[in-house]
């Protein structure tokens, strides 16, 4: 009878495990959601599905707007000093001597980081898995991994991409793009 009545003590504490892990306010501090409007209306501006933003931000930084990587990528949307140095001239942005300290501004950060993200839609003609790995990667290297069909530029085939690193990002993009469309609804 001890037995039978573990069993179905366990199965109970399983059951309401399950069930709080389907609560979408757990997923929520998993999958955080800072300026959303901010990100809605810089996708809108860029032509970019929101939830793919979210996902970016959530997989570069976390939405820590302060973080720098080894690469020393800076802020929400992880950007190096030289190429956003390039999109603020693009988009006619000063650039002076306090440039990289604004990379730390959310607003500002979002503003550089969607645009590039379009830009490398654009140069790999909407091909949602080959701007990724541009914009994780770089576009040069992807542009020779392409050249060299070292892969094929396809989500299915990602695992032929030689840098763990980014074979990983575009799997931890697309997962946390679902959750933020599943959490969120940020269309």
């Amino acid at each position: 009878m001890k037995i039978l009545t573990r069993i179905i003590a366990l199965l109970v504490l399983a059951v309401l495990v399950f069930l709080l892990l389907e609560l979408p306010i757990l997923w929520q501090q998993v999958y955080p959601l800072q300026y959303r409007e901010f990100i809605l209306e810089q996708a809108e501006e860029n032509e970019l599905d929101p939830n793919l933003v979210a996902a970016v931000i959530k997989v570069e930084s976390n939405f820590q707007h302060d973080a720098v990587s080894r690469a020393e990528a800076m802020g929400l949307m992880q950007l190096r000093p030289a190429t956003a140095r390039e999109i603020a001239d693009n988009l006619g942005h000063a650039v002076d001597e306090v440039f990289e300290d604004k990379l730390f501004d959310p607003e500002y950060n979002i503003t550089l980081g969607t645009y590039y993200l379009a830009k490398m839609l654009r140069d790999f003609d909407g091909n949602e898995a080959k701007a990724l790995a541009a914009y994780n990667a770089g576009p040069t290297k992807l542009r020779t991994w392409l050249e060299e069909d070292v892969w094929d530029g396809t989500w299915e085939n990602r695992e032929q991409i030689p840098y763990p690193e980014t074979r990983n990002y575009l799997s931890k993009v697309k997962l946390a793009r679902e959750k933020y469309i599943q959490l969120y609804k940020l269309d």
